[in-house]
């Protein structure tokens, strides 16, 4: 990661960020980038987190700020999205929540930081940032209260976790008695046409999930729209 200052916006990854929501061509697809940005910092551990993670997390905050009216210095708001982030009411307190993991110490960002002798000047950098957010929604009356999900969780894939467990525990005590039975011709027949059957439910059950995580996609979609008409 190119870093040139302590700033928000003072690296390349943040430099990256402002280039692709140039790139959108509409206000609300802006304001989900940015909360794209913000929500990486919460799919892994602090320690896991990668410093180019945290520093898009960092930029993604500021322009929460600056659109809010904070921008750092009284500088120009790079992107006019006040309605857009009015419109999510928790992006205020979702960057909030990202500075604080991010500025953890265990965060690699802020190890870097450390290691280059200028921890402090990037950590009143973070503080001065997470004033001005806390400020923004005071004026706006937005609820910093946030959150974030459990690092790596997804209910979905739990489920088909658990559910795959406990096909592979019938199969494996169907082998047992099947190895048991020593070769008998019927037993052998029922392991054969068990295993066929193992085989298309996790057929049947990949073919489902890929079906949800379609409408899933196409109704986020939808929303988006009808968002976008409001």
């Amino acid at each position: 990661m190119g870093t040139w200052g302590p700033h928000s916006f003072e690296n390349d990854t943040a430099a990256d960020l402002l280039a692709s929501l140039k790139g959108c061509d509409q206000p609300y697809e802006q304001a989900e980038a940015v909360r794209e940005a913000l929500e990486q910092v919460f799919t892994t551990t602090i320690e896991d987190m990668e410093a180019d993670t945290g520093a898009a997390a960092v930029a993604g905050a500021e322009i929460v700020a600056s659109a809010l009216g904070q921008a750092q210095n009284g500088k120009e708001t790079p992107f006019d999205l006040e309605a857009s982030f009015k419109f999510y009411g928790d992006t205020a307190g979702m960057a909030l929540a990202a500075l604080a993991r991010v500025a953890d110490e265990d965060s690699e960002l802020s190890e870097l930081w450390a290691d280059a002798g200028e921890g402090k000047e990037w950590r009143d950098s973070i503080d001065d940032l997470t004033a001005r957010l806390i400020a923004a929604a005071k004026t706006h009356d937005l609820n910093i209260a946030f959150t974030p999900p459990e690092p790596d969780y997804n209910p979905e894939d739990a489920l088909r976790a658990e559910v795959d467990q406990v096909y592979d525990d019938m199969m494996s005590e169907i082998e047992r008695i099947a190895d048991k039975a020593g070769g008998d011709p019927q037993v052998e027949v029922l392991r054969h046409l068990v295993r066929k059957m193992n085989l298309i439910h996790k057929d049947i059950n990949n073919m489902r999930y890929v079906v949800v995580d379609s409408l899933d996609a196409l109704t986020a979609r939808i929303d988006g729209l009808e968002k976008q008409q409001q």
